[in-house]
């Protein structure tokens, strides 16, 4: 597989495969914790291929060749996004793909998955969660609704401030919950703040 020119600048999805071989190579025992962390917040910084080659430098060729990213031909080619953070904040806004699936599967964590400048792949998105003692907040555009299908609950909630029907984009939520929350809303406004 060719290498990417060095001088072309990364989009989201290229940083995300390379945080996912990042990720990969720790469960590896490869990296430890303090590096993959390191190494991380280097990609989200870097601009350009160049500014990443360095850190996958003492990985195996192979897995070096894992995190050159093939970009999605289109939209609806997204891959599936499987996040496992453990004492972890992750956070997905702006202008990002929101695949045909998501994972999650959370200790003590929070993900927040803004969807309010996202790209949908597809109409229907399966979000299928499992939190331990954690907090999953979705954020949807005005167009978009949400439909709890069955989240199993050991304590903690759910709440659906999103569940109208609409003809736009429609999040289906299932899983399981030990003391964690899933909450999926529409932007708050007050004045001129947006969150």
């Amino acid at each position: 597989m060719p290498a990417p020119d060095p001088n072309i600048r990364l989009s989201n999805a290229d940083r995300e495969t390379l945080i996912g071989r990042l990720h990969a190579a720790t469960e590896e025992g490869r990296l430890d914790l303090d590096e993959f962390a390191e190494r991380s917040a280097r990609v989200y910084e870097a601009k350009t291929f160049a500014d990443v080659e360095r850190l996958l430098a003492d990985l195996p060729a192979a897995d070096r060749a894992l995190a050159v990213p093939k970009r999605p031909k289109s939209i609806a080619d997204a891959p599936d996004l499987d996040l496992q953070p453990v004492h972890s904040h992750v956070k997905r806004q702006g202008a990002w793909t929101v695949p045909a699936r998501i994972t999650t599967k959370q200790k003590h964590s929070a993900v927040t998955l803004d969807c309010r400048e996202a790209h949908f792949a597809a109409p229907d998105t399966d979000l299928k969660v499992d939190l331990v003692h954690s907090k999953i907040t979705v954020i949807l555009p005005p167009n978009a609704s949400a439909v709890d299908e069955g989240v199993q609950l050991h304590g903690g909630a759910v709440v659906n401030k999103c569940h109208q029907s609409t003809d736009g984009p429609r999040i289906h939520l299932t899983g399981t919950s030990r003391y964690g929350k899933a909450v999926i809303r529409y932007e708050r406004r007050f004045l001129w703040w947006r969150w």
